[in-house]
């Protein structure tokens, strides 16, 4: 019998162990209508660019350039820098930012809801895009049902 210091880590179950290879399809894009609140803008919605954990491998440059490809010009990031570090992609803001993505980083941890105010600070930002004819995305924090 091994000591418990001789555990080896295949015997844990972990996301970080498990070699898979980065997902090769496009990062998928739903488009929302809006006509119904009398607006004639689409809202994008997609799973978190470079998403690495459990059963999704998502490769963040790869994703961003396809973001980039699609003519996004905002996104709206929900996730905190907690989660973005857990999903594998800490430097996710700064990489929008770098492809000329405007970034609206309104942080709400997992399970919680926005107070007010913070929902009013995201609506009018939100409205302000989409009267702009700005393309706007939502992003999800691991995946959109497909």
């Amino acid at each position: 019998m091994k000591p418990p210091s001789s555990i080896q880590t295949s015997e844990f179950d972990s996301s970080d162990e498990e070699p898979i290879e980065d997902e090769q399809t496009p990062i998928q894009i739903s488009w929302l209508s809006l006509s119904r609140v009398n607006c004639s803008q689409f809202l994008g919605l997609c799973a978190l660019p470079g998403c690495k954990f459990k059963d999704v491998r998502r490769n963040v440059q790869k994703d961003t350039e396809e973001l980039k490809s699609c003519g996004i010009q905002d996104v709206f990031v929900f996730c905190t820098r907690g989660e973005l570090s857990k999903y594998r992609v800490p430097n996710l803001l700064d990489l929008y930012q770098q492809c000329g993505i405007i970034t609206h980083h309104h942080p709400i941890a997992d399970g919680e809801t926005p107070d007010i105010a913070s929902c009013c600070e995201i609506m009018e930002e939100l409205t302000i895009c989409l009267k702009n004819y700005r393309k706007t995305l939502i992003q999800a924090f691991k995946g959109v049902p497909q």
